[in-house]
């Protein structure tokens, strides 16, 4: 897992500050995210720090995606070459190439996901069942869509896109990004710059905000991490019970198997004890008998 450098250049600008801040490990992302924007307020770039405190976290399949491209950059080239083939098949109408292509596509999404969970493993997590099921989802929708391959590549995720199509925005300064607030806010503060006192009034409106979101944030992030954990703790209690009652089965299986040779020892053995039993009865006759010619 990368360090903490405190000697990082100042970003030049959101989308260098959305880069090296979204594929961030997620327990350090809002702390490195008030660094970052301190580092731009402190190279006096202000609205690029209210731009970057305005980034919010990203989701956990969306971070995943963020991390394949920084640790493989050329990882989706080839998802793209496919869609473009696939693309070429429809076309053409080509049903046997679409035959070939949908396998082809299949497989090296399945290989894309084993990368995507191996890139998060370096950097220190584990995804679970659902993330890594909405990953596989995000690479399938960009085999059929060049541009969500671009956005995916792009490392700037802040949602993981299921389905593809036009207007999807969870890509920060990209094709169809949404707006972000502090953008917003640094056009409204360009437009009251000729008013220092209500500039400086809504400087301190802004900023107090940005002290209870960022507490919110901080309250519901600890919130989440809990909750996670004890998802966490519930499915690895579940595959254990899964574990017991599967061996329980196997010896339940077993327990019956030496039952059936059991039931059969007994009576094998009963047979044997009839058998011992007339062997005695006849022997004790013969005695009596030969006692009572004696007596004779």
């Amino acid at each position: 897992m990368p360090e903490d450098r405190d000697d990082t250049p100042p970003p030049t600008d959101l989308v260098a500050a959305a880069v090296a801040l979204l594929r961030r490990p997620l327990p350090t992302f809002v702390a490195e995210r008030k660094r970052l924007a301190t580092a731009a307020r402190e190279h006096g770039d202000t609205d690029l720090a209210t731009a970057i405190l305005a980034l919010r976290k990203p989701s956990v399949a969306a971070w995943a995606l963020n991390v394949l491209a920084a640790h493989q950059p050329t990882a989706l080239d080839e998802l793209e070459q496919l869609g473009a083939s696939l693309a070429t098949a429809q076309s053409a109408g080509d049903a046997a190439a679409l035959r070939s292509l949908g396998a082809d596509r299949r497989a090296l999404v399945a290989r894309l996901v084993d990368t995507t969970v191996a890139a998060a493993a370096e950097e220190g997590a584990t995804l679970s069942p659902t993330v890594v099921e909405t990953v596989r989802q995000s690479l399938q929708a960009a085999s059929a869509d060049a541009d969500l391959v671009a956005q995916l590549s792009s490392g700037r995720l802040t949602d993981a896109p299921t389905s593809s199509g036009s207007g999807w925005g969870g890509v920060v300064g990209g094709p169809g990004a949404r707006r972000d607030d502090a953008q917003a806010t640094s056009e409204r503060d360009r437009q009251t710059q000729d008013d220092p006192a209500e500039a400086d009034d809504r400087r301190r409106r802004l900023l107090a905000r940005l002290d209870a979101a960022e507490r919110e944030a901080g309250t519901a992030e600890g919130a989440s991490e809990e909750a996670n954990s004890l998802l966490d703790d519930a499915a690895v209690r579940r595959a254990g019970l899964l574990r017991d009652r599967e061996d329980l089965a196997r010896r339940l299986e077993e327990l019956d198997a030496e039952l059936t040779d059991a039931a059969r020892e007994l009576a094998r053995r009963q047979r044997e004890a009839d058998r011992a039993q007339r062997s005695l009865d006849a022997a004790h006759e013969e005695t009596e008998r030969l006692r009572a010619a004696l007596d004779e």
